[in-house]
């Protein structure tokens, strides 16, 4: 089981009952500068296959899905965290390095690795 967190275009709103009904994503940026912006994050992430970052050590226990569509485009990003009292910290310093927002999904609203207690 895991707590998944879903890093996409997401408007300047301040919760997700206020994104526009007719938003339609736009892809969040190039595979390998992405991966790397997400690596200078996480440099000990481990790179599996071409779209999976897994993070794993003390405390983080973290796997990440690079959603791709029209060859290296990166339509949004699946963090699943598996545990780890220190994994959901560092979706929060990914989102705060790449300008990237997300959504919680346990909340249905915006994550943003401040309020951490209501996810886990």
């Amino acid at each position: 089981m895991s707590w998944d967190i879903f890093i996409q275009d997401l408007p300047n709103v301040r919760s997700m009952s206020e994104v526009p009904a007719d938003h339609v994503p736009s892809p969040i940026g190039e595979l390998e500068p992405l991966m790397a912006k997400i690596l200078e994050v996480l440099p000990f992430a481990v790179r599996q296959d071409r779209d999976w970052l897994f993070a794993t050590g003390d405390d983080i226990d973290l796997s990440m899905q690079f959603h791709l569509e029209q060859g290296d485009q990166v339509r949004y990003i699946t963090v699943h965290i598996h545990g780890g009292e220190q994994s959901a910290v560092c979706v929060g310093e990914i989102l705060r390095h790449t300008g990237l927002r997300a959504v919680d999904s346990r909340t249905a609203d915006f994550f943003d690795g401040y309020s951490l207690d209501e996810g886990l």
